[in-house]
């Protein structure tokens, strides 16, 4: 595939005539896609060649950029597209290409600079606003995103990669319906994209509909196989389901495409508690612990399996420590309060359930666990 084109259409805007960039072999070589060494290669060779004219600089400094860029060097990428913009401060791709780069690196407000910047040259260019919108969804100006996305739809209807941005920021603001639609549309265009139909079934899942979610996760697994959060999030389905076998089943493709999937070892390590398998729980509560220690979840999640096989100074410890990483985490609160009542710690533990009542007065566990404690307490 070549881009050569593009940067013609592009060139179109700041010289004349665009034909003045005339493909030689090293530029056509330059503009292939997929990148890869002989790519790179050739792009340097025209930067490095004196007779190259600005333009063919400015394009072979982009298409390098892009190669760096989609091999995760985003250092050297946004070098090589200031050198671009450097030659030809207008060369939208470079803008485009360097603002994905800075979102890429979480520096939003360069990159919405180079695309507020691009779109002022090319305010019909729907990627253009499409890039934008993922930039605004990331920093969680929903409406802002969904304005661009809306546009990027306007400009070229069939822009999948729109429709699903949008689908996203629609289902980030609790509007399930308008998502469907949004990947529907996605799905429509085509029928072979793993992204739509998992996002559809991430929206059908927070809407309740958990057969159709399944239903969902499947087809993008069929689609791509390696889709490691389709499989992820059809096992957290399944346990919401408390279809544990099942569940236990995804969350091993997961974690086999992934194998420092924390979350994942951590969901599988639920299913096997909800099992009574408390031993197979513990071992992937640590494995998870392991890979992230400041997460207070697992942590909690093993103290309560030492808790079940009588543990209990264990899971004290355990819980312990996720309330000193996350002070206001009630399952633990609560969790130690029962500990401290099998201690016989009465005060101790209605201190506990104190606090998660001053979190949330309606709290039934707390409610019924505090009752307990000052029963215990008082015979």
């Amino acid at each position: 595939m070549l881009r050569v084109a593009v940067i013609l259409a592009f060139a179109s805007t700041v010289v004349s005539p665009a034909d003045a960039f005339t493909p030689t072999a090293d530029q056509k070589a330059c503009a292939t896609l997929p990148a890869n060494a002989d790519v790179v290669a050739a792009c340097t060779r025209i930067i490095e060649a004196p007779s190259s004219s600005t333009l063919d600089r400015a394009a072979s400094y982009t298409f390098r950029a892009d190669a760096a860029r989609a091999d995760g060097n985003t250092t050297t990428a946004i070098a090589d597209y200031n050198q671009a913009l450097a030659l030809m401060p207008t060369l939208v791709p470079a803008l485009s290409g360097r603002g994905i780069a800075y979102r890429n690196a979480q520096n939003y407000d360069l990159s919405l600079h180079d695309f507020d910047q691009a779109i002022a040259i090319q305010p019909d260019n729907s990627e253009l606003y499409n890039s934008r919108g993922i930039a605004y969804q990331a920093i969680g100006d929903t409406a802002r995103a969904i304005a661009d996305f809306s546009k990027a739809i306007e400009l070229e209807p069939n822009n999948a990669a729109a429709l699903n941005g949008r689908g996203t920021a629609y289902r980030v603001t609790g509007d399930f319906e308008r998502a469907i639609q949004d990947y529907d549309r996605a799905i429509k265009l085509n029928p072979n994209d793993a992204t739509a139909f998992y996002y559809r079934g991430i929206a059908n899942g927070m809407r309740g509909k958990s057969d159709r979610a399944i239903q969902d996760f499947g087809q993008a697994i069929k689609i791509n196989p390696s889709h490691v959060d389709a499989w992820y999030s059809r096992g957290l389905t399944y346990s919401n389901k408390g279809r544990w076998d099942r569940a236990i089943q995804d969350y091993d493709e997961a974690i086999k495409l992934n194998p420092n999937y924390g979350t994942a070892i951590s969901n599988r390590g639920n299913a096997y508690f909800a099992k009574r398998q408390y031993d197979r729980a513990m071992q992937d509560y640590d494995k998870a612990i392991k890979l992230d220690p400041n997460e207070a979840i697992p942590l909690n999640n093993r103290g309560s399996a030492y808790y079940q096989i009588g543990q209990v100074d264990r899971a004290m410890q355990d819980f312990d420590l996720a309330i000193t990483l996350s002070p206001n985490y009630p399952d633990a609160l609560n969790n130690r309060g029962l500990a401290y009542i099998s201690n016989g710690q009465y005060d101790r533990a209605i201190q506990d359930f104190d606090r998660v009542l001053k979190l949330d007065p309606k709290d039934a566990d707390a409610i019924k666990n505090r009752a307990m404690a000052i029963a215990r307490k008082n015979n």
